[in-house]
């Protein structure tokens, strides 16, 4: 995951030097490492080779597997107000108990975020008064949605996307069947979040974000009645609609900022066709939540994207 090197590092030293806290906050949105972040401290922590963590030692590999008995995961990818006290509960009734295999038992809450009121205050205790061998990571996408006395307790690490070109890079490592150009409009599309352009490709939008680039220049060209086609070939549920929406509002907004900064971009797009665009993309996001029919929303896309561009519609 790009973008870790240096706060790994920060937390290395802090390992090595004994500072570092029994209860650590990892803030990002999702897709900038968060999860993959705090396995890898569970493995520092646990480690038993010589440069923590190695990735080699049984220790390690059990953790990557999802193995090991002093590693316990909690939360997951349930929305708001998933992540009830009966979680909390379980760890309380485990956490003086002493660890299996390790010197220390690491729990990790994962979207700290959905956990409801009651839930942080049942964990305010063991953030309070932990035993010496445990240690807290969790993770969240805002610390605002956690209480003050969670985040007072805790000692805070922020994840920032990465750079665009630090994103392309990346993707292009991952991905080598695409292409440099193709790797870039995926960091633009996904607006340089390396983990949701990876979900993106692995989830098989690649011709939607393709699409979504080539929308200014075939309606510069008059080909609004090809885009109308594809558009119905590509997008056939409304799922697929609203991920061509997203992509093509990343696009053109990012490329109309950096054309009006006299940087070069990939999709031609002057700042007006980027605010004009999006507010179209809004409006159907809009019409897809009123249960509109899909495919009278794509004719209505097409011909207002028409309007934008220029087109034969």
């Amino acid at each position: 995951m790009p973008g870790l090197k240096e706060l790994q590092k920060n937390l290395s030293a802090s390992l090595g030097e004994g500072h570092l806290s029994h209860a650590i906050l990892i803030e990002g949105e999702k897709g900038t490492g968060r999860k993959e972040l705090a396995l890898w401290l569970a493995k520092a922590i646990l480690c038993k080779g010589e440069n923590r963590p190695c990735g080699n030692c049984s220790v390690c590999r059990k953790i990557e597997s999802g193995n090991h008995p002093d590693v316990e995961i909690y939360g997951g990818e349930g929305g708001a107000r998933s992540f009830h006290i009966e979680s909390i509960r379980e760890i309380k009734n485990s956490l003086w108990l002493a660890p299996n295999e390790s010197e220390q038992r690491v729990y990790i809450l994962l979207n700290a975020e959905n956990m409801t009121a009651e839930a942080q205050n049942a964990l305010l205790k063991s953030l309070e008064e932990p035993p010496a061998h445990a240690r807290f990571i969790l993770t969240c996408d805002n610390i605002r949605s956690l209480l003050d006395t969670i985040i007072s307790r805790s000692t805070v690490y922020s994840l920032e996307p990465p750079t665009r070109e630090e994103c392309a890079a990346a993707f292009r490592e991952k991905f080598p069947e695409f292409s440099e150009k193709e790797a870039e409009l995926f960091a633009i599309a996904y607006g340089g979040n390396f983990g949701a352009a990876s979900a993106g490709a692995s989830g098989g939008f690649s011709e939607i974000v393709f699409l979504a680039a080539k929308v200014p220049e075939m309606l510069k060209k008059g080909n609004g009645y090809s885009l109308a086609a594809e558009l119905a070939a590509k997008c056939k549920t409304k799922a697929d609609l609203s991920e061509f929406l997203e992509r093509l509002l990343n696009i053109t907004g990012r490329c109309g900022i950096d054309r009006a900064a006299g940087r070069p971009v990939p999709v031609r797009v002057t700042p007006s066709e980027a605010v004009r665009t999006s507010d179209i993309i809004e409006r159907g996001k809009l019409a897809l939540l009123q249960n509109c029919s899909l495919e009278l929303v794509e004719s209505w896309l097409c011909m207002e994207l028409s309007g934008v561009f220029g087109g034969n519609l």
